[in-house]
């Protein structure tokens, strides 16, 4: 059963933008000259952060940390959706696609194949204001060297050829129906078309159909040649390198980039003043209702902006916010929300409220800005403008503390104009007075000035004239920004030393432990618990209430209430998560060492003395409740459940029974606070809980108090695993109509008789990553997306089971429903080739060195450590078990993994299912 957890942010305005592929009309310039180029220019340095400027124009940020072996190159160009003239929308995400394709130097996949093969995290974004590409990669010369050629070679040698935009266009095509699915993102692009009507801020980032499908090349390659160089461009480089050997590397390969002879101008357009209420009304198939609004306010660097956020967060903070209060504590929405954006030129704030089907739209559009207008009447408190900029401050110190999240967020900042920016916002938002706030609100959020549908005339318009946009290089005259984040340790990841460096205990009542104390960026400490609880006897009928049992624990406990609990944490600057995995309650949290020892007396106050508050058991039956229905006519959803259903032998109330849609209704309906209660009575404890905590600690003080705390916790019933038996999959094709969704669904999955500690696994596991382990570089991705251009999304996993011989294998694509037949035989045939035929050498060294650079990267996350430890303190396990496994991987030869594909996988074997709007399409069933 799914968990009671929020909607997804359904106004979106940009689609998700995952990284594409990507000759030109005439030769690009050379990535490499005779003549060396002139020395950088060094130029401001702000917390750690040093600008350098090449002669060519080419803006370089250097931001060194050695606390992890990892490094982030982030490549931002000033070109975004924005740019783009008439005919030309979708260009600037058309180019993040392409110049995935190679270049003469990198041609036939070879640097999707080499991001791959080092196993770099890679991606590309395009917003209104620039497009970006970043790798995360293992922190070494060959890498960094690699990525920075790379970079430099795509920036002005990328092909940008027909063929290419001939299959790639047809994958945005897809992207773009994958959205349409969305009707929440599609309503909010037709709000923002209508409240921008000259700005191209109105215009979809994904672009118009027509003009996508119809992309002039002469045009696009112009647009490439014209946005992508050196003098348009900001490179971010942070984590563990060498400062002076990485900036004459990027000398080395940008330097040799001439600077180009054309001139840049700004774009000029902006919107008239609004001279009266909008609306506009989105009709299409969906199962809640949506209420939004947006409102014209100034560019993201003015000072207003930032007691907006402000206003924002006093507005939809869960669950102090005053929308929180009006809707969702009144049971009238299931999620609300508010928040400015951050654009270069005058922007929007938005802000919506998601109701059930079957509520009061009308009641809550009242109440929504009854709210709002009610700021001038009732203004904002000290005590919510300090809760505000401590969530704020707290989130800017986490973003400081991650090196790969900061080189990569520096995008927003660069695209507002400065880098600097980003520092400075910070500083504006703890400046906001209460003053501030309520001059804002007065000023921008008046009828006259907000887009919520048809245009409704009115006697006497209220108009809102903008301030003159804030100028960056004004605002940061003399600006030097604070002290630098202190680094943490430079800290070795291998099998030895963190096995040397881990202590293992037992609490009085046997709770498991491991800590891992070493020193991090800003003096974190990550923290993992697993609670587990009940036997199969004993949880028959029970798995929806541990799920709100669970989903409960932090909404009120010890006599604090929710809202209390959520300032306590924010004053430790601490994060919390609690939910039920299997038949155990996760927990996973984040502290500093000066906060930790406050923070798990509350943590266990929480867990242990939960108080069950009617008030936040209805609010989250409520949610729970819109989440499900919501989902009701999603492909994706419905091929999913039937494919849990199929063959399953379990009778209703067994905990390992797939339910219906309806039947998780009807359970989330019946609960009762009483049998939440009796749950957490009789079956939450710690005596077979596992704890695992990595990061800046005394690990002593903390073992003591962990015992203190955790010690005496004893369930009356005890934990046993649940028998999961491998059965052999009945062979089935499911079909599944969606009516009126554009994007489509194929999912299949096949049992295995295999536990991950068999010889043949890790075999296998390579031979998953080579079949559809990347959309972007396997079989399955070539074939759907680069080879037919059907597809934005297709792949294989495979689940490895710890405990039992019953693992799983799965396959997935989406596409338009017209071209289900296409995908179909298109994975038939590349299973049936794959059987055959076999993988070849070079596969298999990909895939081994893309899949260790993977392990490697993960064991530098604290958290992704920490979940480790809750693994091998389960199964008895240490370090060595996965450095034995490693080593399998790398033994493995081109005959293991055929002969493991051959056992295990057979096309006709499968249970598959289809979902989408197949009845438009005559001929695909």
């Amino acid at each position: 059963m799914k968990s009671p957890v929020s909607l997804a942010l359904l106004l979106a305005f940009a689609l998700a933008l995952s990284p594409a592929h990507a000759k030109p009309a005439k030769p690009a310039r050379p990535a490499v000259v005779q003549q060396a180029p002139a020395a950088p220019e060094r130029g401001q340095s702000i917390e750690g952060v040093t600008e350098y400027r090449l002669a060519n124009g080419l803006r370089v940020l250097l931001a060194a940390d050695a606390s992890k072996p990892t490094a982030t190159l982030n490549v931002t160009y000033l070109v975004g959706s924005r740019f783009e003239s008439y005919g030309e929308t979708g260009m600037a995400h058309l180019l993040e696609h392409l110049v995935f394709k190679g270049t003469p130097s990198l041609k036939d996949g070879a640097l999707v194949a080499g991001l791959k093969s080092r196993g770099m995290q890679y991606n590309g974004t395009t917003s209104e204001d620039r497009t970006n590409y970043f790798e995360t990669f293992a922190a070494n010369d060959d890498n960094l060297d690699w990525a920075l050629k790379m970079e430099a070679d795509r920036m002005v040698n990328s092909f940008i050829a027909r063929k290419d935009l001939d299959t790639e266009m047809t994958v945005v095509r897809n992207e773009m129906e994958s959205g349409e699915n969305n009707p929440g993102g599609m309503l909010f692009q037709k709000m923002l078309a209508t409240a921008y009507q000259w700005h191209n801020y109105g215009k979809s980032t994904i672009g118009a159909r027509t003009d996508v499908e119809l992309v002039n090349i002469e045009r696009l390659q112009a647009f490439y040649r014209k946005y992508y160089q050196p003098d348009n461009a900001v490179l971010v480089l942070t984590g563990k390198f060498d400062e002076a050997a990485a900036l004459a590397k990027i000398n080395r390969y940008f330097g040799a980039i001439p600077k180009p002879n054309r001139v840049l101008e700004p774009t000029w357009t902006r919107d008239p003043v609004q001279d009266g209420e909008r609306q506009v009304t989105l009709s299409r198939v969906g199962d809640y209702q949506l209420i939004a609004a947006v409102y014209h306010i100034p560019n993201g660097p003015h000072p207003d902006v930032a007691a907006l956020k402000v206003l924002a967060s006093v507005l939809d903070d869960a669950p102090s916010g005053r929308l929180h209060k009006a809707l969702i504590e009144t049971r009238k929405a299931a999620q609300v929300g508010a928040g400015p954006s951050a654009n270069a030129e005058p922007g929007y704030f938005s802000l919506y409220a998601v109701v059930d089907k079957k509520g009061d739209l009308d009641e809550v559009r009242k109440l929504l800005f009854a709210t709002l207008d009610e700021v001038n009447a009732r203004p904002v408190t000290e005590e919510e403008l300090k809760r505000a900029k401590i969530g704020f401050a707290n989130s800017y110190e986490k973003l400081l503390n991650n090196p790969e999240r900061f080189g990569v967020a520096l995008s927003s900042a660069i695209a507002q104009g400065d880098w600097r920016l980003l520092f400075l916002q910070r500083d504006q938002i703890e400046a906001v007075t209460l003053a501030d706030v309520q001059r804002v609100a007065a000023n921008y959020f008046k009828a006259s000035n907000r887009t919520v549908g048809i245009f409704v005339p009115t006697e006497k318009p209220e108009r809102v004239a903008l301030p003159e946009e804030a100028k960056p290089a004004e605002l940061l005259k003399g600006y030097t920004g604070r002290k630098a984040v202190e680094a943490g340790e430079a800290f070795d990841p291998s099998y030895q030393n963190v096995e040397a460096r881990t202590q293992r205990g037992a609490l009085p009542n046997g709770a498991k432990l491991a800590l891992l104390s070493k020193k991090t960026r800003g003096n974190t400490v990550t923290g993992k618990m697993m609670l587990r609880f009940g036997d199969i006897d004993s949880l028959r009928g029970l798995a929806t209430v541990s799920e709100a049992a669970s989903a409960m624990l932090v909404r009120g406990a010890g006599g604090m209430s929710r809202e209390q609990i959520s300032d306590r944490l924010d004053a430790l600057k601490a994060t919390l998560s609690i939910g039920r995995a299997g038949n155990a309650v996760s927990i996973g949290f984040e502290a500093r060492r000066d906060t930790l020892g406050e923070f798990l007396p509350l943590l266990a106050q929480i867990l242990r003395k939960p108080d069950f508050p009617a008030s936040e058991f209805e609010q989250m039956r409520a949610q729970w409740l819109t989440s499900i229905e919501s989902s009701r006519s999603e492909p994706q959803v419905i091929a999913s459940r039937a494919l849990a259903r199929h063959d399953n032998p379990y009778p209703k109330g067994d905990w390992r029974y797939a339910s219906t849609l309806d039947e998780d209704l009807d359970a989330v309906r019946a609960l009762k606070l009483d049998a939440l209660r009796d749950f957490h009575a009789g079956f939450v404890g710690a005596q077979d809980a596992e704890i695992a905590l990595v990061g800046d600690f005394d690990a002593e003080a903390t073992r003591a108090q962990l015992a203190q705390l955790f010690g005496d916790w004893v369930a009356p019933r005890r934990f046993a695993r649940l028998p999961q038996p491998y059965r052999k999959t009945q062979a089935v094709e499911l079909s599944f109509e969606t009516p009126d969704k554009a994007n489509a669904i194929f999912m299949a999955g096949l049992a295995l008789p295999l536990r991950e500690d068999d010889p043949q696994a890790p075999a296998l596991l390579l031979g998953n990553r080579i079949f559809g382990g990347g959309a972007l570089k396997s079989r399955l991705g070539d074939r759907l997306r680069q080879k037919e251009g059907i597809s934005y999304g297709a792949g294989s996993s495979l689940n490895l089971s710890s405990e039992e011989a019953n693992s799983s294998f799965g396959l997935y694509a989406i596409y338009a429903p017209q071209n289900r037949a296409k995908v179909k035989t298109a994975v038939k045939e590349e299973l049936e080739r794959l059987l055959k035929d076999g993988i070849t050498a070079e596969e298999l060294a990909d895939a081994k060195a893309g899949a260790l650079q993977e392990i490697a990267i993960a064991r530098t996350r604290d958290g992704a450590l920490a979940s480790e430890f809750i693994g091998h303190l389960y199964l008895g396990r240490t370090q060595q078990w996965e450095a034995d496994f490693v080593a399998r991987l790398k033994a493995a030869s081109v005959d293991d993994v055929n002969a493991a594909i051959r056992k295990f996988v057979a096309p006709e074997a499968f249970a598959a299912a289809y979902a989408g709007d197949f009845a438009k399409t005559a001929g695909t069933r």
